[in-house]
């Protein structure tokens, strides 16, 4: 595209295509940006960005285009340094403010593309390398707020995106089984959209929150907050139908079935009601694949392998396809070889277990991992296996060990 005219939003396109194919990072220019750079507000972008203009627009170097690594900005442009930092090793731009000047509805973007970003990076690679990530940004928008270091005009909205922030670092960490951090991080955030006044995620991070509970062992904290949520009449009816699928996890894991089972079913009835416009936009995951997950995890829990079975199958069939939600696959399928382990359906394991070694390694989930190293037991402590099933949950203990 050098020496062709092009518009903002076309220029930061190409240039974000130069950084993907050259750094196998995910850029994040925008008109916006383009626009903040005309003006002067940024003076020189990162390194990897500087080289994208220069191949994009044919500069020989950076003096062409303006771009000043010496002189420091001044008033309200971000610093040199900072005005858009390098792609992470993981792939997302880490959202910066001038440590001087207060931050603007401008960081605010930047929080919001990072966001979606992380989001994006979890559903294809796990959260565990992720976590890290999240986690800083999490902080660094906590200390700005902390320190009153923002526009009076936007520290509602800041509280509400570091929030959401902090529903995600939360999540990744629980992914990452790193549970301490990732119910003190969940306490926080729960503050901050308190603070926000922001209902909608409140109720997200206690779902997050009661999940978590049930896989570290919490289930009866894991019902009260279910239950308690679930009764509000305010709820839409997806997030009614959220909670009640916690309560159903909780209450399986407890051991009581007939109980699960009819809280399950009030949740599948809630779903089938559809989406309408009170339901919250980060519901959008909460789909037939996840639900078909839990009711097998449920019928799993309650120790009933042949109604686990069909329902684990149908999460991992709704998995397959789709590239940018890989990690929901690895666990789905994970959870699928237990269970077939479990109700000693050998040809389920063993096809099963060979498309779950194809991805170790391939996707950090360390809540996976956990699961496979429970299944993939030493040989000694599993029953009378086909060998060439043992030797697949072998090649996966190894992978995972």
């Amino acid at each position: 595209m050098p020496g062709e005219p092009s518009s903002r939003a076309e220029l930061a396109e190409a240039v974000n295509a130069w950084v993907a194919q050259h750094t196998r990072r995910a850029g994040a220019l925008d008109a916006h940006y383009i626009a903040r750079l005309e003006r002067g507000a940024v003076r020189c972008p990162g390194r990897d960005y500087r080289a994208g203009f220069r191949a994009v627009l044919g500069a020989a170097d950076d003096a062409e285009l303006g771009f000043s690594t010496s002189t420091p900005p001044t008033g309200k442009a971000l610093r040199a340094s900072e005005d858009h930092p390098e792609p992470t090793q993981s792939g997302v731009i880490l959202p910066m403010a001038d440590q001087d000047a207060p931050a603007t509805s401008d960081y605010l973007d930047e929080m919001r593309r990072t966001i979606s970003h992380l989001v994006a990076l979890d559903g294809v690679h796990g959260g565990a390398e992720v976590a890290p990530i999240a986690l800083r940004c999490f902080r660094r928008a906590q200390g700005i707020l902390g320190e009153g270091r923002c526009v009076p005009a936007i520290e509602r909205d800041l509280e509400a995106v570091t929030a959401e922030l902090g529903e995600l670092s939360g999540w990744l960490l629980f992914d990452a089984e790193r549970h301490d951090e990732a119910r003190a991080v969940n306490a926080e955030a729960l503050e901050l959209a308190h603070i926000a006044g922001d209902t909608s995620m409140q109720w997200f991070i206690l779902t997050n929150q009661a999940l978590a509970s049930v896989h570290v062992g919490r289930a009866r904290e894991a019902l009260r907050i279910s239950t308690r949520m679930s009764g509000r009449a305010e709820l839409p009816g997806q997030v009614r139908a959220l909670f009640d699928v916690r309560t159903a996890r909780a209450l399986a894991a407890l051991g009581d079935e007939t109980e699960a089972l009819r809280v399950f079913d009030r949740a599948r009835s809630a779903f089938t009601d559809g989406t309408t416009g009170r339901d919250p936009g980060w519901s959008w995951w909460f789909d037939e694949r996840e639900l078909a997950g839990h009711e097998g995890m449920v019928y799993a829990s309650l120790g009933n392998y042949d109604k686990a079975l069909p329902r684990l199958a149908a999460a991992v069939e709704r998995s397959e396809g789709r590239e940018h939600f890989r990690w929901a696959l690895y666990i789905h399928r994970a959870n699928l070889l237990r269970a077939s382990l479990l109700a000693g359906s050998w040809s389920e394991a063993e096809r099963v277990a060979a498309d779950v070694a194809s991805m170790v390694g391939e996707i950090a989930s360390a809540r996976t991992e956990v699961i496979l190293r429970r299944t993939a037991a030493p040989p000694e402590q599993r029953p009378a296996l086909p060998s060439t099933l043992g030797d697949a949950l072998d090649h996966i203990a190894r992978r995972v060990s």
